[in-house]
């Protein structure tokens, strides 16, 4: 319905905005379509040519892409590389392997979301099974629901590649994981999430043994909610399997990141910020070896203050903590050689958290000379920053530059002309 449909002027107004954002979207889809025709290779060309290698970001017969040049889109759409990534492939599938979907996005008829949503399930398949979806799904797509769409796919992969939905199933056997995302402690509370993939049965017989204790947990009085009894209940049903004669491994070994700022006191362990309260619950169970690390963080302090910080964080845990040396991460560190040190590698690891390449989020990353070793550059703080593979591979084989201007502080220059300055000084 169009906002000449409407009476109420407010709901009218809210329906045009609507449109308007909608015709946006697709504005800037068909601008970046004609970025990747501008800036196309050919699959020979990218194989010949490993320099500047080609990405083929859709579906099979899609055109290949300049790799290093999606550096530069990736900076101006101000997505990360994966999510440029994505966005491209979507982008090429619907337009060249969705003909009859790509029509209807173009006349604001299917959002380009939901039009994405099908385009990133079609990927998988062969034209004509694209083609086959396309036919099917193009007239209802504005009001199928993401079953239909996965039921739609399918059917056409079932169809066109047998053997490849057999494929599918002995991987699927293969990527059942368990997983307790220890690296990802929520701040503050201490809380961890949990995922899993599991063989129906065993899901079952998990659900059941964790709904049986949380039961039981309230029988024996625990007030807590059904949920949090659940959550409970993996604990309990932890601890008891630990109780069994098995060789399992002792102790634990607790890092703790003591940073001084300007603005307050701050601890971290486990990746998180969190309370010294929570902090203290963990080290205080036996066996538990506690290390503390006084970081004095950007744009600098005093290194005495940090000392005593960690002093004071000692005293919090009572557990005898061992304190190392202050980590000052305005300091300019050397060692010897290419390979930095491992002082140098946890500053520089403290100082940048991620890949410093402009909205990058990645944090598998290399430690970049930013003058290369080869050329005279020293293995040093202001000479070092995280980058992750692909955009080490960019400022190495392409016009991609940057400059550390300060501590935590780089500029880069892309081969477009534009500037970009990230600051992970000023991040917490």
């Amino acid at each position: 319905m169009t906002s000449r449909h409407l009476t109420d002027p407010a709901l009218a107004a809210v329906a045009d905005a609507c449109r308007g954002k909608r015709q946006m979207e697709v504005s800037e889809l068909v601008a970046v379509l004609a970025w990747c025709a501008a800036h196309e290779v050919t699959e020979a060309e990218a194989s010949l040519h490993t320099m500047t290698p080609g990405l083929q970001l859709g579906g099979p017969g899609c055109p290949w892409v300049s790799e290093f040049e999606t550096h530069d889109l990736a900076c101006v759409l101000g997505r990360s590389p994966d999510s440029c990534a994505v966005y491209v492939g979507n982008a090429l599938e619907l337009r060249h392997r969705l003909p009859r979907l790509w029509a209807r996005v173009v006349a604001l008829e299917v959002p380009v979301w939901k039009a994405f949503r099908i385009a990133e399930q079609t990927q998988q398949l062969p034209i004509a099974g694209a083609a086959d979806v396309d036919r099917a799904l193009a007239p209802t797509a504005h009001s199928c629901t993401f079953a239909q769409v996965d039921r739609t796919v399918a059917s056409a992969l079932a169809t066109h590649c047998p053997d490849e939905v057999e494929r599918q199933r002995r991987e699927a056997e293969e990527r059942r994981c368990f997983d307790v995302h220890l690296g990802h402690v929520r701040s503050l509370d201490g809380a961890v999430e949990v995922t899993g993939t599991l063989d129906l049965a065993d899901a079952v017989d998990l659900d059941t043994a964790i709904s049986s204790v949380a039961a039981q947990l309230g029988e024996l009085g625990s007030t807590e909610s059904w949920d949090a009894r659940r959550a409970l209940a993996v604990g309990e049903i932890a601890r008891a399997q630990l109780a069994l004669d098995l060789e399992l491994p002792t102790g634990r070994g607790v890092t703790v990141y003591a940073h001084l700022r300007s603005d307050s006191d701050v601890v971290e362990a486990a990746g998180a910020t969190i309370t010294t309260e929570q902090l203290a619950s963990w080290c205080r169970q036996p066996g538990t070896r506690v290390t503390i690390k006084p970081v004095v963080d950007l744009p600098g302090g005093d290194p005495a203050a940090a000392q005593a910080l960690a002093e004071q964080v000692a005293a919090w845990l009572a557990t005898g903590a061992h304190i190392k040396p202050v980590i000052d991460l305005s300091a300019d560190l050397t060692s010897g050689g290419y390979t930095p040190s491992p002082a140098l590698v946890e500053q520089v690891d403290l100082r940048d958290h991620r890949c410093v390449f402009p909205y990058c989020n990645r944090r598998r990353t290399d430690r970049d000379h930013q003058i290369p070793y080869d050329a005279g550059g020293q293995t040093r703080s202001s000479n070092l920053g995280r980058l992750c593979r692909g955009h080490h591979r960019a400022k190495t084989h392409s016009r991609w530059s940057y400059t550390q201007l300060r501590p935590g502080v780089f500029e880069w220059h892309s081969p477009a002309g534009a500037t970009y300055v990230v600051d992970r000084s000023a991040e917490p």
